[in-house]
């Protein structure tokens, strides 16, 4: 395994993330036992960061990771999330909801603390001022390591980052949003920022929700039960350019030997990112671990981007 430090921190890192969305009991997910099973095989691995959220499977996927990860907690970097729709009546940012959010996720971890702790989304009509304040409050009881930030967009990215700056003291440490090869948006303004103040980029979804597993083929059906069971998936992906982009990709990895899967995590790592890769069966992971060895060259990385096509704006729900 291969590590990296987190954003302007000292904080070791390994540079694949191990996402905890796919842990739960949707048809489409990881039941308990497998996702023990596959949290567990990271490790081995030496993946170090895992990531999950408190909506996951209304808290499921937390307390699995909870359950896996006892005994290796002070090796590990623990992320999960708040601020996302429970329920019509436990949403969004403010200090009352965030408290009571970070004291369960705390206690379905079995942790006293989480290494990072990130606001699933934001709105505008959100007081960005209230918000800093309680995740510096956080920051300074000792119960979060660093915050993050996620499903941000560039403008309310700067607009918060300053906040957390000029009042709290305190700046966000990484940004997980959503990118891959066939949505890359972020390269607007999202990334950039980040460059220029040394914050982690985290993409999820870098198989674009399996779209970029090397599974579907332009005019073919595409159910599965995946996109039955997640229909966003569909109102992203499987676009004519998007096909087009992945029959690019396609002829790139052939040229490698290598697995469309692995060239799109790869794309990824070739930027310095640190991807949050989901798994379903403790076997997807070996596909993952190898991509690490994959170096993309400036011909390679422009193949598959000559055709990207700019996307409209999706923006991350949390639930809502």
């Amino acid at each position: 395994m291969e590590y990296t430090n987190l954003g302007y921190t000292d904080l070791k890192v390994s540079k694949l993330c191990l996402g905890g969305m796919s842990f739960g009991s949707a048809a489409w997910m990881a039941d308990r036992q497998t996702s023990i099973k596959i949290i567990k095989k990271a490790i081995d691995y030496g993946i170090n960061f895992i990531d999950t959220a408190n909506i996951y499977s209304s808290g499921e996927s937390e307390k699995i990771v909870g359950e896996a990860v006892s005994g290796y907690r002070s090796e590990l970097v623990i992320s999960t999330k708040g601020g996302g729709k429970i329920n019509d009546f436990v949403q969004g940012f403010s200090r009352t909801v965030l408290e009571n959010e970070l004291r369960n996720s705390i206690k379905n971890l079995r942790t006293d603390y989480v290494d990072i702790y990130f606001l699933h989304t934001i709105f505008d009509t959100v007081d960005f001022s209230d918000t800093a304040k309680t995740l510096s409050e956080f920051v300074s009881s000792g119960k979060v390591g660093y915050t993050g930030l996620s499903n941000f967009a560039g403008y309310q990215l700067a607009e918060f980052y300053t906040v957390m700056d000029m009042q709290e003291n305190i700046r966000p440490v990484i940004v997980q949003n959503h990118y891959n090869a066939v949505y890359r948006e972020d390269e607007r303004d999202a990334i950039n920022f980040c460059n220029k103040h040394r914050i982690a980029y985290s993409p999820f979804s870098p198989l674009a929700a399996g779209f970029l597993s090397g599974k579907y083929r332009r005019g073919e059906n595409t159910e599965t039960t995946r996109t039955r069971t997640y229909p966003v998936m569909k109102s992203r992906y499987f676009s004519n350019e998007d096909y087009d982009v992945l029959e690019s990709m396609e002829e790139v990895a052939r040229s490698k030997g290598i697995s469309v899967s692995q060239l799109a995590l790869a794309y990824i790592l070739n930027k310095g990112f640190i991807p949050v890769i989901g798994a379903t069966k403790p076997e997807y992971l070996d596909d993952d671990i190898e991509a690490l060895k994959i170096k993309l060259g400036k011909d390679d990385i422009a193949a598959i981007e000559e055709k990207y096509k700019p996307h409209r704006i999706i923006k991350g729900t949390a639930g809502y």
